[in-house]
């Protein structure tokens, strides 16, 4: 892991991204490019590029924006010390969840962490949240982060997953993380009265995979509950988790809205830190 990533639109919310990100640049000498994005109306006369393809007021209201938000960037960026850390920063006229799928492909982006506001109800269903789209959509893991983490040194993870074929393309990332923290992994898949397993069956699964990928310093748990997301966020409770780990299959468009995403729900409804890794 050589980049991170950190969209913010000045909140408190990417402050605290940014400081987590900090932490774990910290810890492996990466990079982290500071991302902000201004999404102008639709019959806006500038070009993605942030160029002008007319004369008028309008290329003054955007000249005086992009001195603004020049400004609140190189304060964000000294909201906390990064001696020894190469910080970058990037500004563009564009949708953020397109933007940062760019920049990981241009940038060999390893890693975003975003901060998240959550959303609820009808606001959830009907739109959604940038972090959403960043997590459905990004090809490269995803932390996400609410409340403020002083001194990000997660000791207690969890993986949650169904922990069949398809989760070994990210156990591998997974264990890196848990190593870089020197912290505890929690497997855990939660069983459910619509899709009951039989326990000893999903105990063997897990031991498996534990062996498969030679994992140290973990346990295994098969977790009683009535709905995944429930028994992911009460598990986490219990062992009172530094932070969640899970795959999710990124699905858009229709199938998402029938689907749903126990991944988004997960990080719009918990205020512990979420990493997310897609399985496609």
């Amino acid at each position: 892991m050589r980049k991170i990533l950190v969209p913010t639109d000045f909140s408190e919310e990417s402050k605290n991204a940014y400081e987590v990100a900090l932490a774990i640049a910290r810890k492996i000498n990466a990079e982290i490019v500071l991302l902000h994005t201004i999404e102008m109306p639709y019959n806006s006369t500038f070009s993605t590029t942030g160029e002008n393809t007319s004369d008028g007021m309008e290329q003054v209201y955007m000249l005086h924006l992009l001195e603004n938000v020049k400004r609140d960037m190189n304060k964000f960026k000294n909201a906390f010390p990064y001696e020894g850390l190469h910080v970058t920063e990037a500004v563009d006229v564009s949708r953020l969840h397109s933007k940062v799928n760019n920049l990981v492909q241009e940038q060999g982006i390893d890693l975003i962490v975003m901060g998240s506001k959550g959303a609820s109800g009808l606001q959830e269903i009907l739109i959604g949240s940038n972090t959403e789209k960043v997590v459905r959509t990004a090809t490269c893991p995803v932390l996400t982060v609410k409340d403020r983490q002083q001194h990000f040194e997660p000791r207690e993870i969890v993986v949650a997953s169904d922990f069949k074929r398809e989760i070994k393309g990210a156990m591998q990332r997974f264990k890196s993380l848990q190593e870089m923290f020197g912290a505890k992994l929690h497997l855990v898949y939660v069983n459910t009265p619509s899709a009951f397993e039989n326990s000893l069956n999903l105990q063997q699964r897990l031991v498996q995979l534990a062996e498969d990928h030679n994992l140290q310093n973990y346990s295994v748990n098969i977790f009683n509950d009535v709905t995944e997301e429930d028994g992911i966020l009460h598990f986490a409770y219990n062992i009172k988790a530094d932070l969640i780990m899970m795959a999710t299959h990124g699905r858009t468009g229709l199938s998402h809205l029938l689907s749903g995403s126990i991944a988004e729900d997960i990080v719009n409804h918990t205020t512990t830190p979420v990493l997310t890794f897609h399985l496609r």
